[in-house]
């Protein structure tokens, strides 16, 4: 029985509303006989996307956001706050849930072998990590989101070439100064760009790779096509609602909301804010912790020699 065709479409650059209403429009739209669909494209200017659980207010700082003239996005996908350019490349898979394994993990190394292949092919060690996080020589390469929509199945990621590390620790909403260093530093060096490793590739040359590779790892013929004019419009509305001032605004607890206090840089990698006692006086610290355990932090407090020597080796949760 011959294997129904994958929909290709090659987008290039296209407005930045577009990368995200697009991949939604098709999947809300999606029944059994709609065509599987790989979209391949890149913003032609940036903007932010917050995850589907998170509280806006917690994890970006609206005003510095505005005077750096970033949009904001919610998706219905969960995960993190994501700072997205012309200097990544995207791959959107939207499928028929009825066409990808039932579970998770599954999904998702159907839909990444191919951007793992691409790493793979320039000349880097990729691989897939902790079910959902694409590697390139041991550093994360990508954002990576996935779930239902409707009747699809989505899985969405990039690829860096190159990345603004200063501006992505600007728009945190974070408790404090010693937080947004720290967190910086370590975002940038667990979280590699292609320019960083020494590859010399363009946007357009990824999108022939992953193409190539979308082809061979989905075992399925693609067929590529322009986008429709009615999806282009679709997809505009979309992105104005994934946009509204009403849909970033869908989760707002009860009270005043505090900054964020914990933070993914990548896998088994996070920054967080504790509050300790020490010597009859408390202090507010900001830790590192690789694999649960204390590796790094920064603290306004003037203790720090023996707050170092107090938490450093130890497991965050005795902390938090």
């Amino acid at each position: 029985m011959p294997k129904l065709p994958v929909r290709l479409i090659r987008a290039g650059r296209i407005e930045p509303g577009l990368t995200q209403g697009l991949y939604h429009c098709l999947a809300k739209g999606m029944t059994e006989s709609s065509d599987d669909t790989v979209i391949l494209c890149s913003p032609s200017s940036p903007y932010l996307c917050i995850g589907y659980h998170q509280v806006l207010e917690s994890v970006l700082d609206s005003e510095v956001c505005e005077v750096l003239n970033l949009p904001i996005m919610r998706r219905f996908l969960g995960g993190g706050t994501t700072f997205l350019d012309c200097n990544q490349i995207f791959y959107q898979c939207i499928f028929h849930h009825s066409r990808v394994p039932w579970r998770a993990d599954k999904v998702y190394q159907m839909m990444l072998d191919s951007p793992v292949m691409v790493l793979n092919r320039i000349g880097l060690r990729g691989r897939l990590r902790a079910v959902n996080e694409v590697e390139a020589n041991s550093l994360r390469i990508a954002g990576i989101g996935g779930g239902r929509v409707g009747e699809a199945m989505v899985v969405v990621g990039n690829l860096l070439l190159d990345f603004d590390y200063s501006l992505m620790s600007s728009v945190w909403k974070v408790p404090d100064q010693p937080f947004r260093n720290l967190a910086l530093e370590t975002m940038e060096e667990r979280v590699g760009t292609l320019n960083k490793l020494g590859c010399d590739h363009t946007v357009e040359s990824l999108e022939s790779h992953l193409a190539k590779a979308f082809a061979e790892s989905l075992e399925r013929p693609l067929h590529e096509q322009q986008l429709k004019m009615e999806e282009i419009q679709t997809g505009r509305n979309t992105a104005s609602d994934l946009s509204s001032r009403e849909f970033l605004s869908l989760h707002h607890p009860v009270g005043a909301v505090k900054p964020m206090k914990s933070l993914k840089i990548s896998a088994d990698v996070f920054i967080h804010h504790i509050h300790i006692r020490l010597e009859d006086q408390e202090a507010d610290v900001s830790v590192r912790a690789d694999k649960g355990i204390v590796t790094d932090l920064q603290t306004y407090s003037q203790k720090i020699t023996k707050i170092r020597e107090l938490l450093i080796g130890t497991p965050v949760s005795d902390w938090t």
